[in-house]
């Protein structure tokens, strides 16, 4: 049986996929990809800041 946080843990992951990949499901030129992959770089540098 999973702990809380293993549960808490997985559905943040699956709500975090979602997002990004509604991102991704609105860029309709590469400029827009350009900046969306900026976003998440920066997110991710955040992130192991």
């Amino acid at each position: 049986m999973p702990t809380n946080a293993e549960v808490i843990e997985r559905l943040a992951r699956k709500l975090e996929r979602a997002c990004i990949l509604n991102d991704l499901k609105e860029c309709r030129t590469l400029e827009e990809y350009q900046e969306l992959t900026k976003k998440y770089e920066t997110l991710c540098n955040d992130d192991n800041a």
